[in-house]
């Protein structure tokens, strides 16, 4: 006895036994993804469940909560700190993701010449996104004291001291400090992108007589676009919801300079009053941009 296949199967047909041998196959590769599905669900699924639920209740501290539907998010959408915390995550976020492009894909290009020492560059390149958020927060605090090595710099070259985190310059400071640990995420993607580009063609090109500018602009940028869409998709993301350097660094301040969405979060829930359902509110508030993002990062994975 035979059944009909679905369209596309070899041979259009598919007995009993070769059925079977599929099912056993499907549930081998359920056994190996499940885990991983349950750990996804643990760890993200259920949080943000419980954060959208928590964002709809009103819960007095002592009191049991209650369930008040949207009155926490029109209330956030009448405060000011809510449109000031927005502004300052996307000055935060851009800026920072758009500098780290540009650093990654110049250091890629240049490290995937063929020269002496380059092993011994690739693998110093990756170090300052080997280190933790936290211990180059501390290391800049060295470097923007007023008598730190900031400041040293500027009177060598003739120019004033500058408070690196007052009010004029803490979100410049702070989009430095990002850069400078996340610009080789950038590199490393833009490495195994580059590696993956067939030299016959650029070999073709120079037969043709293209520069090394045309050759970067016909072949490498368009080629490089996928790698280049997927890695800014990811590095907004954590960038947008960075909470450490900004913790680290300047808890927001100073006169909420600095204060993005994920510190204005920390903020309400723990230190203004508890309020773990303006908190939540807040957090939820952002999921439609990463929605946005994710959709189209996976859209370049396939």
């Amino acid at each position: 006895m035979t059944i009909i296949c679905p369209p596309g199967y070899p041979g259009g047909q598919i007995t009993k036994k070769e059925r079977r041998k599929l099912k056993s196959k499907t549930l081998g590769v359920w056994a190996y993804v499940l885990p991983a599905l349950l750990v996804l669900g643990l760890i993200l699924i259920i949080p943000l469940i419980y954060t959208f639920w928590m964002s709809l209740q009103h819960m007095p501290i002592g009191k049991p909560p209650t369930f008040v539907g949207m009155r926490n998010f029109s209330r956030i959408f009448r405060d000011p700190i809510f449109y000031k915390s927005l502004k300052n995550t996307f000055i935060y976020a851009f800026p920072a993701v758009a500098i780290k492009a540009i650093i990654g894909l110049g250091v890629a290009v240049l490290l995937n010449q063929e020269f002496r020492g380059r092993g011994i560059l690739r693998g110093l390149a990756i170090l300052p996104y080997a280190l933790q958020p936290f211990v180059v927060s501390v290391l800049f605090w060295f470097v923007y004291d007023y008598r730190g090595i900031g400041n040293i710099l500027l009177r060598v070259v003739g120019l004033k001291p500058i408070h690196w985190l007052g009010v004029q310059y803490a979100m410049p400071s702070l989009i430095l400090v990002n850069v400078w640990h996340g610009w080789p995420f950038f590199y490393l993607g833009f490495l195994a992108g580059l590696q993956s580009i067939p030299g016959e063609l650029y070999e073709s090109a120079e037969i043709d007589g293209a520069s090394s500018w045309q050759r970067f602009f016909s072949i490498t940028l368009p080629l490089l676009k996928d790698v280049f869409l997927i890695v800014c998709g990811l590095s907004l993301m954590w960038t947008m919801g960075d909470f450490v350097i900004p913790k680290m660094m300047t808890g927001g301040g100073p006169a909420d300079a600095t204060l993005t969405i994920p510190m204005a979060t920390y903020k309400i829930a723990f230190l203004l009053g508890l309020n773990y359902p303006l908190a939540s509110a807040y957090a939820v508030t952002i999921l439609p941009i990463f929605a946005v993002l994710i959709y189209f990062t996976v859209r370049h994975l396939e």
